[in-house]
């Protein structure tokens, strides 16, 4: 009996081993495709890392070359600040200078004119007080000084 036993797990255990090996063949082709995804894996990721250290010496470029143009526009807007206020105390000193000018202009013509209505108003008596005289001395002609001329 132990002879049959033997015989028939034999088999079975022989077809059990065969199974065994089938399996463990697939399971070295399963771990070599694993092994292969691990590395590709790997290449990606350095490739990943690859990218970003450029993506970053990129983005550290862009944020110098901002700060920069930030810089350049604060100076900028310094400079145009400052020539706006001088320009403002240039155009400040000169309608000044202007507004004198033109009050002494006025004042001269208001002398001049002054000066000119005087010498009108000083003829327009003399003319008024000649014809006042001329005047009376027509209308009496019996007056002395008519006996004058």
């Amino acid at each position: 009996m132990i002879n049959t036993t033997m015989s028939e797990t034999s088999p079975n255990l022989h077809t059990e081993v065969e199974l065994l090996k089938r399996e463990v063949s697939e399971m070295k082709g399963i771990y070599q495709r694993l092994d292969t995804a691990i590395v590709k894996i790997g290449d990606v990721s350095n490739s990943i890392n690859r990218m970003l250290a450029v993506h970053e010496e990129k983005i550290t470029q862009q944020e110098e070359i901002l700060i920069r143009s930030d810089a350049e526009f604060s100076a900028n807007v310094k400079e145009l600040h400052s020539r706006i206020t001088t320009n403002t105390k240039e155009l400040i000193t000169l309608m000044s200078e202007q507004h004198k000018e033109q009050t002494e202009a006025m004042l001269k013509l208001k002398n001049e004119l002054q000066n000119r209505v005087g010498v009108l108003e000083k003829w327009r008596w003399l003319i008024i007080g000649g014809s006042i005289i001329i005047g009376l001395l027509i209308s009496n002609p019996e007056s002395m000084l008519m006996q004058l001329f």
